[in-house]
């Protein structure tokens, strides 16, 4: 192991042998002094820690912590998931409900034992609600995992909950178009083919919140604004390179191509193949009018909202099979849709660079949503609603006079 790989190892563990375990003791010492009387409803968040961008799931718990203390009784208590399996320091009769998580990668057999153990350990009334951090729609592990948790949360999911009973070649609905229009074979991939889900479970699958309350979301919305019609000077960008042996490259590799009408008329385009750093990507977004957000291994993508909070106009492949809050995927409200394949993006950026009110007022009407929707707590919203949908008790409702700790909306 190098220096590097040691030193993150070492502040792994710190984090959840000290800094964890005093701010939950911390939590529980304030609300018996804010609330006396109210007896707090432990959560425990039980993962494996093996995908930042995952975990990124639980950062809104942690951001709104205070909130959600005083206001809903509830405090958290994060551990590692193999910790709390192994460990006979856990008291596993304190807490109300388990979010659990796991890492894709993890094999199949492995996963369906590690939530059965947790299952074991925390048996009913205690409510074991999965949370899954992955990128795309579908659910890991099927029906096997979901007859073992009372919930199962999604950043997004299917608009057309019987999708999730079908079987997609690959791991998900994506890997099943490149196989279908591009002839991409799946056959010895980690994961061959989905999982289809029971109709008997298809209830435990539940909306919860996106990767726009990731902690570079709402940083970013917090220290920049939106650049001014006066500061683009670039007509369509598209910085999302990969390398053709991947098999998402059909779902980027088109675009270029389908670009290469607008050069001709004379339109300033700029898909760079080099990698830049993050100061220099942004600026690049704040010089453009146009930002085309492909997918990638999932329908979202962090570059989906940093288009938005850039007062770029979001072009993507069309999204109406996808429910997600926040929904900055209204077609012609919030975002323009194209077609998977991109026959129609060069027609699609033409029109909107040639009608500068309806592109602003685009870009404008998708920033308002992200802004309205951290300003109104839409992800307490949607905490309580899992909450409830799970059956686990001793939270308030919020009261609209309170101010909470996400981003203020800005005028």
């Amino acid at each position: 192991m190098n220096r590097t790989s040691l030193l993150t190892a070492l502040k792994e563990k710190i984090r959840y042998r000290v800094q964890y375990p005093l701010r939950y003791a911390a939590d529980n010492v304030r609300l018996s002094l804010n609330r006396k009387g109210v007896t707090p409803t432990r959560i425990l968040i039980a993962s494996d820690n093996l995908a930042v961008t995952s975990d990124e799931q639980f950062a809104p718990l942690f951001a709104d912590r205070d909130y959600i203390r005083e206001e809903l009784g509830i405090i958290f208590d994060q551990r590692q998931v193999d910790e709390v399996l192994t460990s006979t320091r856990v008291d596993t009769s304190s807490y109300s409900a388990v979010f659990a998580k796991l890492s894709f990668v993890t094999p199949a057999q492995l996963a369906i034992e590690k939530i059965t153990r947790l299952r074991h350990l925390f048996p009913h009334p205690v409510k074991l609600i999965y949370f899954d951090g992955d990128d795309d729609s579908c659910i890991q592990w099927g029906g096997d995992l979901l007859a073992l948790v009372d919930l199962y949360v999604k950043k997004h999911m299917f608009a057309d909950i019987s999708w999730y009973q079908k079987q997609f070649v690959g791991k998900n609905n994506l890997t099943d178009y490149v196989s279908r229009e591009h002839g991409i074979s799946f056959a010895q991939n980690f994961i061959p083919h989905s999982n289809p889900v029971p109709e008997s479970l298809l209830n435990k699958i539940v909306l919860g919140y996106n990767i726009g309350l990731d902690d570079k979301i709402t940083q970013l919305f917090n220290e920049t604004r939106p650049a001014l019609p006066s500061e683009k000077t670039v007509d369509v960008m598209c910085r999302a390179a990969c390398k053709p042996d991947l098999w998402i490259y059909p779902l980027r590799g088109p675009i270029n191509q389908a670009l290469a009408p607008l050069t001709t008329q004379g339109y300033n385009v700029l898909v760079p193949n080099q990698r830049v750093d993050q100061a220099g990507y942004y600026q690049e977004m704040r010089s453009s009018r146009i930002c085309i957000s492909p997918f990638g291994y999932g329908e979202l993508c962090w570059r989906d909202f940093e288009t938005v909070l850039m007062g770029c106009l979001l072009v993507k492949p069309d999204m109406s099979h996808i429910r997600t809050e926040p929904n900055i995927f209204i077609p012609g409200v919030t975002y323009v849709p194209v077609k998977w394949d991109f026959s129609d993006l060069a027609e699609v950026c033409a029109r909107y660079l040639a009608d500068d009110d309806a592109r602003i007022a685009i870009t404008q009407r998708a920033y308002q949503v992200l802004s309205d929707y951290y300003a109104n707590r839409g992800f307490l919203k949607s905490l309580r609603e899992i909450l409830a949908r799970a059956g686990v008790d001793s939270f308030d409702s919020i009261p609209s006079e309170h101010t909470a700790t996400l981003p203020e909306a800005r005028n």
